[in-house]
């Protein structure tokens, strides 16, 4: 008999199992009866799991009682135009479309295209029913509920209607990016929206997923949106994630993404983030066999009164094995910021290289940044360091620009363009770089 968690959010608990039920009765709510028994058995979970507090050491900076006040309704998909979603295209990106609002699928705004062969992209309800998708969707949704400890997973796992099945099969070089476009908006009450993504490159494979996150205009309300994505990069595969990120500053985000590698196989994932009253970043992959390589590049601007938190953990299970990662940001006004990034070197994992850095630029008296890179490490054949900055902008370097006739305030952004891009370089897909260099000018106009 499983115990019952009792805790300061049993009430915000109650509330998200109610709205479960709620959800479940609407007329034509009723969909897969597969992928509704691991809903189900999601919410029937939530009871025996805590949603974290500032005592858990992992979420030591970050609190979330915030984002728990709001009596939440399902987020409702909107009438929307192609001319309304524009902004948020990317251009010259020649890509594979899925636009999502508030967690829904908009097929009328999407442009999947024709599929290539060795691609497959469904919905998760259609790959439980599909004989050849089956197994590995259900490996991953039995991955996911065996853990327990995560109660936004959970909350994933239980209302995630239209998450997404992604396999590139063995051999496939998938030439086309997938772009999930993730718009939010607000209503009259505070809205929650939830997707989950099942990506599988098997032997061999090459796959591109750009994932982009955003309010659309004249939504000032609160909102939560929870997100889960799995990766499982077969041998020799190589997956490049980028990840946009600029949601309102009402809009609440946790995302969680977890990867793991086979042999010979590579990760990367590009990151920025920009938005977002709070902002809380797992990002998770354990390496299963020798010759893998991961890199982390991420970016972050905070101004107001967010909170960006990054989390980060890559697990050296086994030898002859890379690791890079590198996060870069600016905080500034009120904002906080958070990195905590993590390297575990096993035992039995020699020759692991692994590197770590984070860099801030805190820019206020009354903006504060915590920063926490650690390295644990259990085998002595390895090369690994870790660093951490926090400082503000050289003003010799400003002085220079400013004698060649810079106006204070332009010096002062070309050194913080300057200082974030160094992380933003490292995106493969030039379109998305440019694109990404777009979103990071508009945020100093903000």
């Amino acid at each position: 008999m499983s115990t019952i968690v009792q805790d300061r959010y049993t009430d915000a608990r109650a509330r998200f199992q109610m709205l479960f039920e709620t959800r479940q009765n609407r007329p034509g709510s009723q969909g897969s009866q597969v992928l509704e028994q691991y809903q189900r058995k999601a919410i029937g979970l939530l009871e025996t799991v805590n949603f974290p507090t500032r005592r858990d050491e992992e979420w030591k900076y970050t609190s979330v009682n915030r984002l728990l006040q709001p009596d939440y309704e399902v987020g409702e998909s909107l009438p929307l135009s192609k001319a309304d979603i524009g902004p948020f295209l990317i251009p010259g990106l020649d890509c594979h479309l899925f636009v999502f609002v508030n967690g829904i699928f908009q097929e009328s705004l999407s442009d999947t295209g024709s599929l290539p062969a060795g691609l497959t992209a469904m919905d998760i309800a259609g790959a439980l029913a599909d004989e050849q998708a089956r197994p590995a969707a259900e490996a991953a949704l039995n991955r996911l509920l065996d853990g327990k400890t995560d109660a936004f997973k959970l909350l994933n796992a239980a209302f995630s209607q239209h998450g997404l099945f992604i396999r590139a099969a063995r051999n496939a070089a998938v030439e086309k990016p997938l772009y999930l476009l993730h718009l939010s908006a607000s209503g009259d009450k505070a809205s929650f929206h939830n997707h989950m993504n099942l990506v599988a490159a098997e032997p061999n494979s090459e796959l591109s997923v750009i994932e982009g996150f955003f309010e659309l205009p004249a939504s000032e309300g609160a909102y939560f949106h929870n997100q889960y994505t799995y990766f499982h990069a077969g041998d020799n595969a190589h997956i490049h994630h980028y990840r946009l990120q600029r949601e309102g500053r009402e809009g609440f985000l946790v995302s969680n993404v977890e990867i793991e590698q086979e042999g010979g196989s590579t990760y990367a994932s590009y990151a920025l983030d920009l938005g977002g009253r709070l902002v809380r970043n797992n990002l998770r992959t354990r390496l299963n066999a020798p010759g893998t390589t991961t890199n982390y590049w991420g970016a972050y601007f905070a101004k107001g009164e967010q909170h960006i938190d990054n989390h980060t953990f890559i697990d050296h299970a086994v030898p002859h094995c890379v690791s890079n990662e590198l996060y870069k940001g600016i905080i500034t006004d009120r904002a906080s910021g958070v990195f905590n990034g993590k390297v575990l070197v096993r035992k039995d994992a020699q020759k692991t290289n692994a590197f770590q850095q984070n860099n801030s630029l805190v820019l206020s008296d009354k903006a504060s940044m915590d920063t926490k890179p650690e390295l644990e490490i259990f085998a002595d054949d390895v090369r690994c360091s870790h660093g951490a900055t926090i400082g503000q902008l050289d003003e010799g370097a400003v002085f220079y620009l400013r004698s060649r006739g810079l106006p204070d305030a332009e010096a002062r952004a070309m050194l913080q363009h300057a200082f974030l891009a160094e992380a933003a370089e490292n995106m493969k897909l030039e379109a998305v770089r440019l694109y990404a260099e777009q979103l990071v000018h508009s945020k100093f106009g903000e």
